[in-house]
């Protein structure tokens, strides 16, 4: 074993120890370079080895530093670009692959090692992102960027630490991390591989500990939705007054407020004081139209 090969085995080694205990499954690691060549892979990527070398020639490009690509449905192996050398690859046997995204937070420090131990320097056309001709592009008009841009979007913020020791489930652990105030719900569910109502259940459990603020951009029409379902007897116990009962029977994922004040015929001012009421105790959460 070349102490080039012996090197790259310690880095996966590393990646193994850190990775498995949050997956509770053990990650097999490859590390391929720009051009497609595989520095160190285990055993069990065998039968991958030439998707995995392929893929990395047609594809490295593509891709900019920390991001990721999952490019065979149904199987949990994923490409993450950790520099502009190389691309780290994590397959599992078992368990959901957009667990796998977990480890875009930890790639980072592997970067120096992998490029110390790649000598070859990629060449400016081996690490540039295609452009598209003239004939290839598309003319957007002003009014049409305008709308992009003020399209509203809905954008959750972490608003505590998580520590290294805390522990939580993995797809959830997946979700707060991408609650950066950058990301757009839509951002999210791409990345943590879940659909809207599965990536809104773990907001609103976080928001009710006070963790998670959602914000808003553009200008929304909203919908208001039920965290859960609300039962008559709510009323009789002084959970919830008669008059949020009925508001909470239109909050189907349907109904913007404009529908709600027709439908029930309450004055404005007092159906969103009552609705950012059921919001603050977290029985709705608003969705954008």
């Amino acid at each position: 074993m070349d102490e080039a090969y012996n090197q790259f085995y310690q880095i996966a080694s590393a990646i193994n120890s850190e990775l498995g205990p949050i997956l509770s499954t053990r990650p097999y690691v490859a590390i391929v370079d720009f051009r497609g060549e595989i520095r160190y892979s285990e055993k069990a990527l065998d039968e991958y080895s030439e998707f995995i070398s392929n893929f990395t020639k047609t594809n490295f490009r593509l891709l900019n530093i920390g991001e990721h690509s999952m490019p065979i449905s149904g199987t949990n192996l994923a490409f993450f670009k950790v520099s502009n050398k190389a691309l780290i690859v994590i397959y599992t046997k078992k368990g959901l692959i957009g667990q796998l995204l977990v480890f875009k937070s930890l790639m980072e420090k592997y970067k120096t090692q992998i490029e110390a131990l790649i000598p070859e320097e990629p060449t400016p056309e081996e690490i540039a992102q295609p452009t598209l001709t003239i004939e290839e592009t598309v003319s957007v008009s002003e009014e049409t960027r305008k709308e992009e841009k003020e399209k509203p979007k809905i954008i959750p913020i972490l608003l505590k630490k998580i520590g290294k020791k805390a522990k939580f489930p993995l797809n959830e652990v997946i979700i707060l991390n991408y609650c950066n105030g950058e990301n757009t719900i839509e951002q999210i569910m791409e990345e943590g591989n879940l659909d809207r109502k599965a990536v809104w259940e773990i907001l609103d459990k976080y928001k009710k500990k006070g963790w998670i603020k959602i914000t808003y951009t553009g200008n929304p029409t909203f919908i208001p939705v039920l965290t859960k379902e609300i039962p008559p007897m709510a009323v009789q116990l002084g959970v919830i007054n008669k008059k949020e009962f009925e508001i909470s029977k239109l909050c189907d994922g349907k109904n913007t407020i404009d529908d709600i004040e027709k439908a029930l015929g309450m004055p404005r001012a007092e159906l969103e004081e009552l609705i950012a009421k059921m919001e603050k105790n977290n029985i709705i959460h608003l969705e954008i139209q």
